[in-house]
């Protein structure tokens, strides 16, 4: 509408010098010369729309790139975390401007959960590196897979499930819990204080053994059977513990842990290496270890 109302105006202006009259609007859309602006303005308009379509397609044939180009990256580095003897990972939080304390773990079962995030991670389309910085800088975790040759695969954890590999450091992935770990193992920021070793022990994210780790689903389980013995306490004795199942319950990188042997006691030492001893029945002895088993 603009654009008509300059042409009006500027051919009115034309009509009046030549004539020393006012056109009318019908005499100044019948010109020549108004026609020959708005044909010229018709294949600028044209262009212009041509050009926008042009930019469209190619964005999107560069994005069509970037994908394909991510997906292949993505396989690539894949295939070497497979093949890759890890024997530890490097745990650190991360984020928030500050330098944390890292600390190395060589459990078999945390190594090849990492070595599954990997492997089962998929990209997410639309979000940036930056967002997930941003938006995560209180809550983020470095898992540094080290092989026995030394080489390093860094993976960066944000939130509950996003992901950037350093080899692939302009992408997000997901692997849904992958702070699980970090949360489990990582001193968290603030610890909470417990009632007792079963409430501890039921805010568990993790539990480790030396051959499998159990989620909150089995924390769950474990921890009715807990809630039964906490009031059977054996006092003035110890047991032999060393050849007894071992239990390791993470929380919040705070760790109690449970032995559970064929006398029917249950060891628990808490993070101050106190050990104390609860009974409990044959039956209910049997269903804790194949719920931790």
């Amino acid at each position: 509408m603009r654009k008509y109302a300059l042409l009006m105006a500027f051919a009115m202006g034309i009509s009046v010098l030549a004539t020393g009259c006012k056109a009318s609007k019908q005499e100044i859309t019948e010109s020549s010369y108004y026609q020959e602006l708005q044909d010229k303005n018709d294949k600028l308009e044209q262009q212009l729309k041509d050009s926008q379509n042009d930019v469209k397609e190619l964005n999107s044939k560069i994005k069509s790139i970037h994908e394909y180009t991510g997906d292949q990256k993505l396989a690539s580095y894949k295939r070497k975390v497979k093949k890759a003897d890890i024997s530890k990972v490097d745990m650190m939080r991360i984020g928030n401007d500050k330098k944390y304390q890292g600390f190395a773990v060589t459990n078999k079962p945390v190594c090849d959960y990492v070595k599954k995030m990997v492997a089962d991670s998929y990209r997410i389309i639309g979000l940036t590196v930056s967002d997930v910085e941003k938006k995560y800088k209180n809550n983020a975790y470095s898992y540094a897979l080290i092989d026995e040759d030394n080489t390093t695969y860094d993976i960066k954890v944000y939130g509950n499930s996003y992901i950037v590999f350093d080899k692939i450091p302009e992408n997000v992935y997901c692997f849904n819990a992958a702070n699980i770990l970090g949360d489990a193992l990582i001193d968290a920021t603030v610890q909470k204080n417990y009632s007792s070793w079963v409430d501890k022990i039921e805010d568990a994210s993790l539990v480790v053994t030396d051959t499998k780790l159990k989620f909150s689903d089995d924390i769950v389980k474990a921890g009715k059977y807990f809630n039964k013995i906490k009031n059977s306490e054996i006092k003035n004795t110890t047991f032999q513990t060393s050849k007894w199942n071992e239990y390791r319950f993470y929380t919040g990188g705070s760790i109690t842990t449970v032995y559970l042997g064929d006398s029917g006691v249950v060891a628990v030492k808490d993070a101050k290496n106190k050990v104390s001893y609860y009974s409990i029945s044959t039956s209910n002895m049997k269903k804790l270890k194949k719920t931790l088993s």
